[in-house]
């Protein structure tokens, strides 16, 4: 069952629930937020509330889509921030990444007010509305819009605060520090002072009464005392010029009241309805907004802010599970340092992003679980590039290698010659060189250019490495291998690779081995000589660029050609980048643990950890300690 963990903070307690594909809350729990203490001893308390809550529901861990959290004050939901929040006396908290730090699960985060619709939106009164704004009359006003099934949140996550616009220009001082807004009018707040000032001037009025309420208000008003009644005609007089402007402004399907003062039904909601339908611009004509009230109480936020993971956005990070490949000349890093989970063994490779058919990346979870990433491009190919259409093939393959014993001398063709007699893409790659042993090295084109002749001899007597340029390799070395290139990865070597999406290998040389059924593996000489630079490798060792200071951590350029660019990006700290419309991103975990944040979305990674980034996804932030594989076309 796919689910996911609701999070409604609060100054007083942090609520918290289970809330099914459905939007059914199916476990609920809470616990005191004690505000007064250092965030991160508050956001623990959360992370450990998210912890029990998935060990009592019994559920499968796996399954958990993540957790949401609606947070008072201002949210950047594409950072993952509380920005400020006066009832946590929090400024700047990088709450999603502290969450996804904790738990290992996606974080995403909104406005409090903001998920409460939202909730309303999916599972109460405005379940099956396109459009719907919920406003809650408590202490201020909060407001949440829904537009087109998605909250409309604004730039930075500040928009959608209705109760800060003007209601009477030069009026009644807000809490903002502005006059005459909506909030000092039709708040709880504003019903009570209302309430008092007309007690002053009425000593006779049931409002004469120590700690007023805007229960007591109409209460008064419902037993028949006059200047109650007239305090809560003026009063819904103004909510009614409010909503109006509302429904003018954005004419949803429904308004949404919800707090306290929602607590009067159909006492409340029809004079609205009735104001509105006779003061909306063409209300006699046109649609009418049907003016309700909310049915989930307190239940809405924890309900809403577990959407937000639950309905995710078609741009969204993935997740990949690599394919496995236990060649002879394989070893157990990857398993053992990278935490690659096969029964193979050797485990040789491990194809970390790939589209090809001897090896597809799998997505590992949310809506694509299970499938392939082929099959998601398939049905979303603008998310390769924009150039893209279903039929474009997917140009890369990225891998990493455990070289624990020397790999065969080969060649790969480039794209002329595979197309002609193999029908498929050349093959250029490049090498990072993760780990090296001592000594460890590669054979990298030959030490001087040789005839077809000299090289033929060579192949039939086995002093084809005699000619070849050995070059000892340690961490951080890079080698661009462009098609054509005679090479060969020695043992002791852990590799990340990036490739063009190609299994073509023209072997020349393998050491005398033999493979799992005894015999001598197949060499492909005459294709080999066919495609073969007989000459010393025309690009040095690199990397060839200096690295790049930038907030948040560091960025060396490494291989940039044109099928691929690559950099290894060194965070330590918040580094902020964006994937383009021009070209998906992928990014590869080397080392280190951090975060990925992106449409307020936060996502884990951790070492030997692949995620797909889709074209046009836009702005993202890594947070953590790691270093990072970045390719791009």
């Amino acid at each position: 069952m796919r689910y996911a963990i609701g999070i409604d903070l609060g100054g007083t307690n942090i609520a918290a629930g289970v809330v099914d594909g459905e939007y059914r809350l199916l476990h609920k729990d809470s616990v005191r937020t004690r505000a007064e203490r250092p965030w991160q001893e508050v956001v623990a308390d959360m992370a450990a509330l998210v912890r029990s809550l998935i060990e009592k529901s019994g559920l499968d861990p796996a399954d958990c889509a993540g957790v949401g959290v609606g947070s008072p004050g201002v949210c950047h939901c594409g950072r993952g921030e509380v920005v400020y929040s006066n009832n946590l006396h929090w400024d700047h908290v990088p709450l999603c990444a502290e969450i996804t730090r904790l738990t290992g699960y996606p974080c995403r985060l909104s406005n409090d007010a903001n998920c409460a619709a939202l909730g309303e939106a999916v599972a109460g009164t405005g379940k099956d509305c396109r459009d719907v704004v919920l406003i809650t009359l408590g202490t201020g006003v909060g407001s949440g819009i829904v537009v087109g099934g998605e909250l409309l949140e604004g730039m930075d996550g500040a928009g959608a605060e209705f109760g800060h616009t003007t209601l009477i220009s030069g009026g009644v001082p807000c809490t903002c520090g502005r006059p005459g807004c909506v909030e000092s009018y039709v708040s709880a707040t504003g019903l009570i002072r209302m309430g008092r000032e007309a007690a002053e001037t009425h000593p006779e009025s049931l409002l004469n009464k120590p700690n007023l309420s805007a229960y007591d208000i109409y209460d008064a008003k419902n037993r028949g005392d006059e200047t109650a009644k007239a305090v809560v005609t003026q009063y819904e007089t103004y909510l009614g010029e409010a909503l109006t402007n509302l429904v003018n402004l954005l004419r949803p399907e429904k308004i949404l009241i919800g707090g306290g003062i929602s607590g009067q039904g159909e006492a409340l909601t029809r004079p609205l309805n009735d104001y509105v339908r006779a003061h909306c611009f063409g209300g006699e004509t046109s649609f009418v907004t049907e003016i309700a009230t909310a049915s989930l109480g307190n239940l809405a936020g924890i309900i809403g802010a577990a959407a937000l993971c639950l309905r995710l956005r078609a741009l969204a990070p993935l997740r990949l599970k690599a394919a496995y490949k236990d060649y002879l000349w394989g070893g157990e890093r990857l398993k053992r340092d990278f935490g690659k989970q096969t029964d193979m063994s050797p485990l040789a490779e491990s194809w970390e992003l790939s589209c090809h058919r001897a090896g597809p990346s799998i997505i590992a979870d949310g809506p694509w679980q299970g499938k392939t990433l082929a099959d998601y491009l398939k049905a979303n190919p603008k998310q390769l590039s924009a150039k893209a259409d279903e039929h474009t093939e997917f140009p890369l393959l990225i891998k990493l290698i455990d070289a624990a014993q020397p790999l065969s001398v080969q060649v790969h063709p480039d794209d002329e010659y595979a197309r002609r007699e193999e029908n498929s893409f050349g093959k250029t790659e490049m090498w990072y060189v993760v780990d090296a042993q001592p000594d460890a090295g590669i054979y990298y084109g030959f030490k001087e250019e040789i005839t077809l002749e000299q090289m033929e001899e060579a192949i039939r007597s086995n002093t084809l490495t005699e000619l070849l340029n050995w070059v000892e390799a340690k961490p951080g070395d890079v080698f661009f291998i462009p098609a054509g290139t005679v090479h060969a990865i020695g043992g002791g070597l852990l590799i990340a690779e990036v490739q063009q999406s190609s299994d073509l290998t023209y072997r020349v040389y393998d050491f005398g081995r033999v493979g799992a059924d005894g015999k001598p593996r197949e060499l492909h000489i005459q294709k080999a000589l066919d495609v073969a630079l007989r000459e010393p490798p025309i690009c040095p060792v690199g990397p060839t660029e200096p690295a790049k200071a930038v907030p948040g951590g560091q960025v060396q350029p490494l291989v940039s050609c044109e099928r691929f660019h690559v950099s290894a990006l060194t965070v330590s700290g918040l580094m902020e980048d964006e994937a383009t419309a021009d070209s998906f991103v992928s990014l590869l975990c080397l080392s280190g643990e951090g975060a990925l944040i992106a449409n307020g979305e936060s996502l884990a990674l951790r070492k030997g950890e692949s995620v797909f980034l889709p074209a046009g996804m836009g702005a993202y932030r890594l947070a953590g300690s790691m270093e990072l594989l970045r390719t791009t076309l």
